[in-house]
């Protein structure tokens, strides 16, 4: 499915120091359809390319808003076609430049073809927030498990990140100030599920949703002591609201309660993302815990790369 490009007109205006401009010069971007505020004090140079998963509503719409409002350029991913249409035409008329990339991340099929379609593309990304994110897969309070055999939580909260991280660092890696950010929880936690990630024993919504944030910061620990390399890749995780964990999103409706905050007030990927500090270093927890030891955090990366298959450079 293929919708035509905005005029590039403004983006080829932008001085950018240091970066790669070749990928916007390319006459036209299609919607591939697979399978299924406060600002940072000091930001990057404009125009940089970023990937916010789960972006057609919630805190991921907002911070790709905040992000055009920039003049960077958004990847707008999420699951439906119209909704990936409808944000991409609302981030346009804000005045940015928005591409729409449709994929369901509980299947890892659909995961490698997003990872492709998008390096294709955009080989030189400055950010990936992986913000996509579920709370009791179907909202029936049942365990959930995708045509590909993964319980649903883990599929989609914790094994799409890590597979599509791994895809995508190359291209990360080649702005020369790439960021890796993986949206975690201050809810994370059930660590006994440890030894047991697909939870076929004593599931429950919460338990599964705790269970994925606490392999969310386990995980980006990891990747940071392997992959870590500030300037050229910093790799983070944090809490879209690193004071309250309370924004008010279908999430927290579905799993606590209405009557958040606004998500106006969920700031914190958007500056991780953009604000000078956050490229300085690496392996940053914002407003997150994760008691696990270094040992048991390699553990959880052999277990990731056996169910994904992820092939990390």
């Amino acid at each position: 499915m293929r919708f035509p490009a905005r005029s590039w007109k403004s983006v080829r205006s932008c001085a950018f120091v240091g970066f790669s401009f070749g990928v916007l010069l390319w006459p036209q971007v299609r919607l591939m359809a697979s399978q299924g505020g406060g600002y940072g004090a000091r930001t990057m140079p404009t125009c940089g390319v970023y990937l916010v998963t789960g972006a057609t509503d919630g805190i991921g719409r907002y911070t790709a808003e905040l992000l055009v409002k920039q003049r960077h350029v958004v990847l707008v991913h999420g699951r439906s076609v119209q909704r990936v249409k409808d944000t991409v035409a609302r981030l346009e008329r804000l005045g940015g430049e928005a591409h729409g990339f449709v994929a369901d991340l509980s299947l890892m099929s659909d995961v490698r073809k997003l990872a492709q379609e998008v390096s294709e593309k955009f080989p030189v990304l400055h950010g990936l927030l992986n913000n996509a994110g579920t709370f009791d897969g179907d909202y029936t309070g049942k365990r959930v498990v995708t045509s590909e055999g993964n319980e649903y939580s883990l599929a989609v909260n914790v094994m799409a990140p890590f597979l599509l991280s791994s895809l995508l660092m190359p291209t990360l890696k080649s702005s020369g100030s790439g960021r890796l950010i993986v949206t975690a929880s201050m809810s994370a936690g059930y660590h006994q599920g440890l030894k047991d990630l697909q939870l076929e024993q004593g599931y429950s919504a919460h338990h599964a949703y705790s269970l994925s944030k606490l392999c969310d910061i386990m995980m980006v620990k990891e990747m940071d002591r392997r992959y870590g390399s500030p300037p050229q890749l910093c790799i983070h995780t944090l809490d879209p609201d690193p004071t309250s964990s309370w924004i008010d999103t279908k999430m927290l409706r579905a799993g606590w309660s209405s009557g958040g905050h606004p998500v106006s007030r969920a700031t914190a990927s958007f500056t991780m993302l953009t604000d000078e500090k956050y490229g300085k270093s690496s392996g940053i927890c914002w407003g997150v815990g994760g008691g696990a030891s270094a040992g048991e955090c390699e553990k959880l990366w052999e277990d990731l790369v056996q169910l994904t298959g992820a092939e990390w450079p």
